[in-house]
């Protein structure tokens, strides 16, 4: 059961923005702002600011090392010597947790762009190369919530 979970709770926790590098590039056109988990995986539209376009690599990439460090996490809970109270205070925790995945997923889905049209890649997204030829000077901050 917690091989499925860990793997949504991570998707959630990096969709929902509340640890992430966001990057904003300058030059001579306007560009787009590029989130990163570590990886970069979302960029925003320039057409609408209701729309965004996920790198499916990069967002299993993030999946992958936020399930990690979420495994490691509950490993090293699961080795404190716990009491009632406390096995109960981490399942609610968890409930917690699911709900609010499932929202970020919920309205993440409602956000996705066109991006797997002929002409888009979206499945490897080369932000150097993009950078290099189009004259832009990428900086990430680091964002909490």
């Amino acid at each position: 059961m917690r091989t499925l979970i860990i793997p949504y709770l991570a998707l959630g926790l990096i969709l929902s923005h509340a640890l992430n590098i966001e990057y904003n590039c300058e030059g001579q056109d306007v560009f787009p702002i590029y989130y990163g988990s570590p990886f970069i995986f979302q960029q925003t539209s320039l057409a609408s600011s209701m729309e965004h376009f996920y790198s499916v690599t990069s967002l299993v990439l993030n999946i992958l090392v936020w399930s990690a460090f979420l495994f490691f996490v509950d490993k090293m809970i699961s080795k404190i010597k716990t009491t009632k109270s406390i096995k109960l205070g981490y399942k609610v925790v968890v409930g917690i947790m699911l709900f609010f995945s499932t929202f970020n997923i919920l309205m993440d889905s409602l956000l996705i762009g066109h991006g797997f049209n002929k002409y888009s890649n979206n499945w490897y997204w080369d932000i150097d190369k993009e950078a290099k030829e189009y004259g832009m000077h990428c900086e990430g901050s680091l964002q909490l919530f």
